[in-house]
Order: C-alpha cells, then sequence, then structure tokens
C-alpha cells in the first residue's frame, strides 16, 4: 500500500463496495465487557455490587471458646509443642552468642511461628495421607466381604445341585427297580 491513502478505502483497507454494514452506519458505541457491568459480578438479577470482607469482620469472628479449645483441635498440639521447643532452641543459641536480647527473641519469635506452620501442614498432610488410606482399606475388605458372599452363595447353590442330583439318581435308582416289576406284572 503507497503512503497516501486512497480517500474511498476505509482504516481496514476495503473499498467503498466491500464495506460491512457497521461500517457504513458507524461502529458500534464500545460497550464495556457484560461481566464489569454493575451487578453482573454479584447476583445478576438484582444486581448488588459484592461487599469484601475486611480484617475487623475477620476479627468479629474469632471467640474466647474457640481460642480456649485450640490445643483440642488435631495437629495443633503437637505443631505448637514443636514450635515453643524449637523458638526456645534458636532463641536461646542467639542469646548465648551474644545477640542483642530483642533479636534474640525476635529470631525465637520467628522459628516459633515458621516451625509451628510447618509441622502444622505437615501433620495435616499425614492425617490426610492416613484418612485416604483408611478409606482404601474400607473399600478392599468391603469387596473381600462382597467375594466371599458370592462365593459362599456359589458354594451354597453347587452344594444344593448336589443334591438334588443325588436326590434324583436315589429316586431314579429306586423307580428304576420297581419299573422291572411294572413291566412284567
Amino acid at each position: 500500500m503507497t503512503a497516501s491513502r486512497n480517500e474511498s478505502e476505509q482504516p481496514s483497507g476495503r473499498s467503498e463496495t466491500t464495506k460491512k454494514t457497521y461500517e457504513t452506519f458507524g461502529y458500534p458505541p464500545s460497550a464495556p465487557n457484560a461481566n464489569s457491568l454493575p451487578g453482573a459480578n454479584a447476583n445478576t438479577a438484582g444486581g448488588r455490587p459484592p461487599q469484601y470482607a475486611t480484617l475487623a469482620d475477620a476479627f468479629k469472628t474469632v471467640r474466647l471458646e474457640h481460642l480456649k479449645e485450640v490445643h483440642k483441635k488435631p495437629c495443633a498440639r503437637e505443631s505448637f509443642l514443636t514450635g515453643i521447643g524449637a523458638g526456645f532452641v534458636v532463641g536461646g543459641a542467639r542469646a548465648v552468642l551474644g545477640v542483642p536480647v530483642f533479636v534474640a527473641c525476635s529470631w525465637a519469635v520467628a522459628t516459633f511461628s515458621f516451625t509451628s506452620f510447618g509441622m502444622y501442614e505437615y501433620c495435616q498432610r499425614k492425617r490426610k495421607i492416613e484418612k485416604s488410606n483408611v478409606k482404601k482399606m474400607q473399600e478392599a475388605l468391603e469387596e473381600s466381604k462382597k467375594k466371599k458372599m458370592a462365593e459362599q452363595v456359589k458354594n451354597r447353590e453347587e452344594a444344593r445341585k448336589a443334591r438334588e442330583r443325588a436326590r434324583e439318581k436315589a429316586e431314579g435308582s429306586a423307580s428304576g427297580s420297581w419299573a422291572f416289576w411294572r413291566k412284567s406284572g
């Protein structure tokens, strides 16, 4: 295309004869994305903007009863004890090495926090794996019970059929011996 444009050409490179309808009458007004319209991200029928949680809302959900029973939660006790021990060792070692007390305490608190968090996550992962293993074992036990029950039913059925054949054979041989006398009599 040359540096100067032909006046009959549109910015899209089309001539007057091949223009699209919306190019002839003008481009439609650019509407915002439908998901960005007011209310589109909340209840689209009634449409109120979502309310975001604040830190104050989070603190309102914490109850004193929850804090009194935190040691009863799974993995919490072990993670706190491990964190306390690790924090004591690291903080004490830093203090013995001559670091100022405030810095040693900061190290102790940081070690407690990271160790407790890590131990809690490790314990939760172990519990999840243990639960899945227990579930697999329960499924395997149920499967073996089903197989055992099916085998017992099969054995009972075979025993019943064997008894029927033995009875029919006994009746057949008994009636066979009488059949001789019936024919000749």
